[in-house]
């Protein structure tokens, strides 16, 4: 399992720890410096870049945005992103809800002059007119965190809503150039990954999404209580141990992804669910006795001390419809005047790729509804 990390040049411990549980492979990106208007992002190197990990048995990797041509995707989906009420809103919801999200965009703690990044953020989400209308770059700079006025709250907003596009958008072009899975720690982001791949505004068809399938293995076998008490070196000689029931573990997944493929989209839904109770439960359950035979080896004191086994919150989800190519080429093949040399990449490359795409999603409980019932 091969996964890059999305929404933002590092991740928290508490994440990383995650990810050395869930993937064989962990890949965080640059930022890139992109210019709209009289509003730009400076592009900085990944701090996961001073790290030495050459004897983690887990694989580390920091990658580049992308040069060239495929630079000019990121004004594109800026412009289709900023007249796409459904991008605002997730946005917005993500601005209100999630701190996590919050952080991809604004810096909390920050001084804007006019008040701190936490003190901008609060009068802005006291508009509720701010989910109406398109947007456009910014015009104003001397508005930008200056939310006082409705002008200067749409201008604010405008430039947070062109910083979660170009970071969409470096997740799924670094993605696509590494072949690795973007994943993220909130669900408001990968909301928006998952509105590139399905949404008409950029695909020009409809792509069918599955249900999840809650494969929560890692967090079921060392809950968060445990995790916590853990250090990297410890979760490193779990991994190690654990090799064998890891390789399985993917084989499985990808054994799956194949059964996907051979499904038609209207009976998606129902085939998955009863995936879910015939096949993937069954299996699961031997690889994570065998999980948790090492585990008790490693760990077992500190297990017998955990007064809290909470359902997982970290999940394995299908969502099955465009591969990034696919949904890339597509919407690169609507623009007008298109980019020839971009569509033509884009295009070779999904037909390398199969059609299912694998999202991992840290951190959101409510998406294991599914096997709870």
């Amino acid at each position: 399992m091969r996964v890059l990390y999305s929404g933002g040049t590092i991740c928290s411990f508490e994440t990383l720890q995650r990810l050395v549980l869930l993937a064989d492979e962990v890949a965080f990106m640059d930022r890139p410096s992109v210019s709209i208007g009289n509003f730009g992002t400076i592009g900085q190197e990944s701090e996961f870049r001073r790290f030495r990990t050459a004897d983690s048995p887990v694989k580390f990797s920091v990658y580049e945005p992308p040069a060239g041509q495929s630079r000019d995707l990121y004004l594109h989906y800026i412009e289709a992103d900023l007249r796409n009420p459904h991008f605002i809103r997730v946005v917005l919801d993500g601005l209100r809800s999630d701190v996590t999200f919050q952080r991809r965009l604004i810096q909390l703690e920050g001084n804007y002059g006019w008040g701190t990044g936490r003190q901008v953020l609060d009068e802005l989400l006291k508009d509720q007119s701010l989910y109406d209308g398109e947007y456009g770059s910014p015009t104003e700079p001397r508005l930008l965190y200056v939310p006082d006025t409705p002008f200067g709250r749409r201008q604010t907003l405008g430039t947070l809503l062109i910083e979660a596009s170009i970071q969409v958008t470096n997740a799924l072009l670094v993605a696509e150039a590494s072949q690795f899975t973007p994943v993220t720690d909130d669900s408001y982001f990968c909301d928006l990954i998952s509105l590139r791949s399905s949404e008409l505004k950029y695909v020009c068809q409809p792509a069918p999404l599955a249900s999840i399938l809650g494969l929560a293995i890692a967090k079921s076998v060392l809950p968060d209580e445990a995790v916590t008490r853990l250090k990297m070196h410890d979760l490193f000689e779990y991994r190690t141990s654990a090799k064998d029931a890891y390789a399985a573990w993917s084989v499985e997944v990808e054994r799956l992804a194949q059964r996907l493929l051979e499904v038609p989209s209207d009976r998606l839904n129902a085939e998955v669910a009863k995936l879910i109770v015939t096949d993937v439960r069954p299996r699961m359950l031997e690889l994570r006795l065998e999980m948790a035979s090492t585990r008790d080896k490693l760990f077992g004191d500190l297990v017998k001390t955990v007064t809290k086994w909470e359902m997982p919150t970290i999940s394995l989800a299908y969502l099955v419809g465009l591969s990034v190519p696919t949904a890339i080429a597509a919407f690169a093949g609507a623009l007008v005047p298109a980019v020839p040399a971009v569509v033509d990449y884009y295009v070779e490359r999904r037909n390398l790729v199969r059609k299912n795409s694998m999202a991992y999603l840290v951190g959101v409980s409510k998406l294991l509804e599914d096997e709870r019932s």
